[in-house]
């Protein structure tokens, strides 16, 4: 699309202090005072390269205000960080100027919060690797940050913890039930079955061999 005229099909409030105009499959977030200050509303005719060189300076400082608190709030990928700001309505130049900024700064970081959140997985919350791929694939983080990762990881301690988990959440469970429900959970955290068989086995006794 050219940076030429269009006609604007609507300008609502989108957030306090913010305004959405729309018009020819164009969407600008603006300040309310830039809104009133240059008259838009439905009808109003703009320059697509004009809108763009406004809205652009008024969401950068303000973008990277949001990606501040948000990361403060608790850690996230860079994909998060660039999901966050698309639902804040920030057009696609500014997310990527603030998300290298963020990568940059290390204000977001893939690796660190790939590290933390295998650490998580591996004491409090045990998770088996399949888990692991499918979770932090779905944060964004690139496989092989996750392979790297995994390489190095204590399987027997994994399998240690993840018994003392059955033994604490099933122990006290009639054994058939209890064998029942803890094969459901090692499962659904991604251990495979020969683990699961071995979890189950020192845990609360299968009386089945290897």
């Amino acid at each position: 699309m050219t940076g030429g005229p269009i006609v604007l099909e609507s300008v609502r409030i989108a957030r306090k202090g913010w305004t959405l105009a729309e018009g020819e499959g164009r969407r600008w977030l603006l300040r309310k005072g830039t809104s009133e200050r240059l008259g838009l509303g439905a009808g109003s005719i703009v320059e697509v390269s004009g809108m763009d060189r406004i809205a652009i300076g008024e969401q950068l400082p303000a973008a990277r205000s949001d990606a501040e608190k948000y990361a403060v709030r608790a850690a996230h990928t860079c994909v998060q960080l660039r999901d966050y700001l698309r639902r804040r309505g920030y057009l696609p130049d500014v997310i990527e100027e603030i998300s290298r900024w963020a990568e940059e700064s290390g204000l977001v970081d893939d690796r660190r919060y790939a590290e933390a959140f295998l650490l998580n997985h591996s004491d409090r919350s045990p998770m088996g690797n399949h888990r692991i791929r499918m979770e932090l694939g779905r944060r964004g983080i690139d496989p092989s940050i996750v392979g790297e990762l995994l390489e190095d990881r204590d399987m027997d301690g994994l399998r240690r913890i993840a018994i003392d988990e059955v033994r604490r959440r099933y122990g006290g469970l009639e054994r058939e039930k209890a064998l029942r429900r803890a094969a459901g959970y090692l499962s659904r955290r991604g251990f495979p079955f020969g683990t699961v068989r071995r979890i189950l086995d020192e845990a609360l006794g299968t009386g089945e061999d290897d």
